[in-house]
């Protein structure tokens, strides 16, 4: 089909599909809503769905996604602020786990809720690494920690040198200072020349670390991996990335062994207005 298709008998003539395109690439015509040239479609659109999401009569279908294949938002499933506001506060960083494993399925579930982030272009540049295996999750452990001995040794001015220090006299006194005892790792990675790569794996971890925590899981941002991973040759090999990619975050995850009672403060907002 082509890229753009406006049924007239359903078409109301709102506008609301060239209001939404984010590329400015609809305009409503005497008839429906047509693309400004089809060269200029083809080549602007960021293929994000928007003008087929805004339409209230399902009137417009896009190559790459029709009334049909979108997901309806369910009213039902809505939540105020004050929920939202309670999730993202009562977040915590989970460094103590149960020693048992999260199902494949839940955590395919969290991703499938990740992959809808943003980003920049509706490039969607993220692509995922699930170490699943715990003991594999402890050898990558061991090879950060070499990973940080290396950098010790050659960079003997180290701003953090006495933060990593500590963390390495830890691990040789039987503490997991990296994984924390988690089941499982989940990496978020992408092209190394992609500029948007970057932030939209950290939204994505976000996203999910989010999804975690209200399904009852815990999740750690991990970065003591993303320090080594794209740098110490050894983890970079093992963790056998497509060719042209880096991490671009990591998290723990698995069954927290306690729950939080109350929500801690934090230093009050700094916010400048003009």
């Amino acid at each position: 089909m082509t890229l753009i298709a406006v049924d007239g008998e359903k078409c109301g003539r709102c506008g609301l599909c060239a209001a939404a395109c984010p590329a400015g690439l609809i305009e409503l015509s005497e008839a429906s809503p047509v693309p400004l040239s089809v060269e200029k479609a083809e080549e602007g659109c960021f293929e994000c769905g928007h003008c087929v999401a805004a339409c209230p009569r399902e009137a417009l279908s896009h190559r790459n996604a029709t009334p049909a294949q979108c997901l309806p938002i369910r009213e039902e499933l809505r939540v105020g602020v004050e929920q939202v506001g309670q999730l993202m506060r009562s977040r915590r960083s989970i460094r103590n786990y149960e020693d048992r494993a999260v199902p494949r399925e839940t955590i395919g579930e969290l991703l499938d809720v990740a992959r809808f982030a943003p980003s920049g272009c509706n490039s969607q540049p993220v692509h995922w690494l699930v170490v699943y295996e715990t003991a594999q999750v402890r050898r990558i452990s061991a090879m950060v920690v070499d990973g940080i001995r290396n950098m010790l040794k050659q960079d003997p001015g180290l701003s953090v040198r006495d933060v990593l220090e500590r963390l390495v006299n830890a691990w040789d006194n039987g503490a997991d200072i990296v994984s924390r005892g988690a089941p499982h790792l989940v990496i978020a990675h992408g092209p190394q020349d992609n500029p948007f790569a970057s932030s939209a794996c950290i939204i994505a971890l976000t996203y999910f670390e989010l999804a975690a925590s209200a399904s009852g899981l815990g999740a750690c941002w991990m970065g003591l991996v993303d320090m080594t991973a794209n740098t110490w040759p050894p983890l970079r090999q093992f963790l056998g990335l497509p060719k042209g990619h880096i991490v671009l975050g990591a998290m723990a995850l698995g069954h927290p062994r306690f729950k939080y009672a109350r929500i801690p403060p934090r230093r009050e907002l700094r916010v400048a207005w003009r």
